[in-house]
């Protein structure tokens, strides 16, 4: 059994959220606060009842929309409340009549699932209602007379230890003072064998009350003797994680972290959450993660939540979910061959590919270099201003960022060579056709090849005798005959980009060609 789909309402961020989970690999993204370890704290409260099991003030988990119509308008009615359903699959008749019903928000179709709900207990409704009357001001939710229900879909009473789903969630981005603790207790649980477990606690208190009977004498004091807390006792409460005879808290924090995510994916859960898996680890380690992953988790379902586009890329982009202002987006109808692109390549620009909403993709260093400060030359804005992230792609690798496009729906302007083809300049033209967020721009003469030429061109002036820092450069580019001043800039790129873009005489003066200004004006316009 796994988990399909969940509905969160009233709960932080989210007042009406619902999103659909893969069987085995669901990797979340999105920009900070986007609410993805606000899903995976839904899940644990609704699986594993947490947070609500106290008698704590929660009107920090309402969302603010709720709270402030409930301020403007302070009422029994306005009261905000949290709702979160988890819809599992079918295909486990275990428990079936335990958790399928028509107690859900699909009614009245039947489905299988738990429903978590924090609300006002209508039990205080008179109480409250006189409250109301006298001078009640709404500036605080009176959650004291509030009450915190699980329910199977079938409306019968949810308890933790009838969970269908044996889960384990690791949190590596922040460190709670008893996260060691409840780490391996979860991982001792879910590990062992009921019988198993019995037996050792079994043997742990016996072997407790012998070390007690066989030390009566030194253990007694005038009329009093010393005994056991039987409350500290509990063999759970005392496990501590070790590896080579260390603690993992006294390992350093990236081998910590690397350890507690193996051990999570060693033992046999039906559900993993990951929290950031990556934090604090190094590129290399960040690979053996990876791949451990892919390795082990086959047969449960994993849910990441994670910044880093390495994990993204390697766990196959079509599994990715990215979260963006309150709904979120499948990445799973991302052609194969697109999807085999990034998973091969380590691509480290991915994930603000995938975030920014406007971007312009170039082929190399020079124009990556040159664009921030060409466009403010030439268009008077900046593209921080307009909010353009630019990336550097290289050659025909822009069709599989074409295709991420196109699913993603964010705005792309290409800047490419047309390698003095015609063929190349036609068949751009025609794509241009086809998008309305995609745009391709080369220049359309063919003599004008690449960018160095279209940029010497459209500055010559400017741009004459930028060779002289190089005497005897060779009036020639690949044995064909040309400008000496533009065969230095193509057989030193970088080192011309740079020039440009930090000399005095250059930085100011030099502009972008036209059709990469016609480019970024539509993309400013989209």
């Amino acid at each position: 059994m796994y988990i399909e789909q969940v509905k969160i309402k009233g709960f932080k961020k989210f007042k009406d959220f619902t999103i659909e989970f893969k069987k085995s690999i669901n990797v979340l993204i999105g920009e900070n606060e986007a609410g993805k370890s606000t899903i995976l704290e839904a899940i644990d409260i609704a699986l594993n009842q947490k947070i609500f099991n106290t008698t704590n003030n929660f009107e920090k988990y309402f969302t603010n929309d709720l709270v402030n119509q409930y301020k403007h308008s302070p009422s029994i009615e306005t009261l905000p409340q949290i709702e979160i359903e988890l819809f599992f699959s079918d295909e486990n008749t275990l428990n079936y009549e335990y958790f399928n019903g028509l107690h859900s928000s699909s009614s009245p179709i039947s489905k299988s699932g738990i429903k978590f709900s924090y609300r006002f207990d209508e039990n205080y409704r008179e109480l409250l209602e006189s409250m109301y009357d006298d001078s009640h001001d709404g500036n605080f939710i009176p959650t004291e007379y509030y009450i915190a229900e699980w329910t199977t879909f079938a409306g019968r009473k949810y308890i933790n230890n009838k969970s269908p789903i044996k889960n384990v969630l690791i949190d590596n981005s922040i460190r709670r003072n008893n996260l060691f603790d409840s780490y391996s207790k979860r991982i001792f649980n879910n590990n062992l064998k009921m019988s198993d477990k019995q037996n050792l606690s079994y043997q742990f208190r016996k072997n407790i009350q012998n070390f007690v009977d066989e030390n009566t004498t030194q253990l007694t004091i005038n009329e009093y003797n010393f005994g056991i807390d039987e409350n500290k006792t509990i063999l759970e409460n005392l496990l501590d994680l070790k590896s080579d005879g260390v603690s993992i808290q006294n390992k350093g924090k990236g081998k910590e972290n690397l350890i507690k995510t193996e051990i999570a994916l060693e033992v046999e859960s039906d559900l993993i959450l990951l929290e950031e898996p990556e934090n604090h680890l190094s590129y290399v380690s960040t690979r053996k993660l990876i791949k451990d992953i892919q390795n082990m988790c086959d047969g449960a379902q994993l849910i990441i939540t994670t910044h880093n586009p390495l994990i993204v890329s390697r766990l196959d982009l079509r599994n990715t979910i990215w979260i963006n202002e309150k709904t979120y987006h499948s990445l799973s109808t991302i052609p194969q061959e697109t999807s085999d692109y990034f998973m091969k390549t380590d691509n480290m620009q991915l994930l603000n590919f995938i975030l920014a909403q406007k971007v312009i993709l170039v082929e190399g260093n020079s124009e990556f270099i040159l664009l921030p400060q060409l466009t403010k030359n030439s268009l008077t804005y900046t593209l921080d201003e307009k909010n353009i992230e630019i990336l550097s792609g290289g050659g025909i690798t822009y069709k599989h960022y074409i295709e991420l496009s196109k699913v993603i729906k964010n705005s792309l302007l290409v800047i490419t060579d047309n390698d003095g083809e015609q063929e190349t300049i036609e068949s751009i033209h025609e794509l241009n056709k086809k998008y309305s967020n995609i745009q391709i721009k080369c220049s359309d003469l063919v003599s004008e090849f690449t960018f160095e030429v279209c940029l010497f061109n459209k500055n010559a002036p400017t741009l004459k005798n930028i060779s002289d820092i190089k005497p005897g450069t060779i009036a020639e580019y690949r044995k064909v005959p040309m400008d000496k001043d533009i065969a230095y800039m193509l057989k030193n790129k970088t080192e011309a980009a740079l020039r440009i873009s930090e000399e005095e005489f250059y930085k100011e003066a030099i502009v972008l060609p036209e059709f990469i200004q016609e480019g970024i004006k539509w993309l400013v316009q989209q």
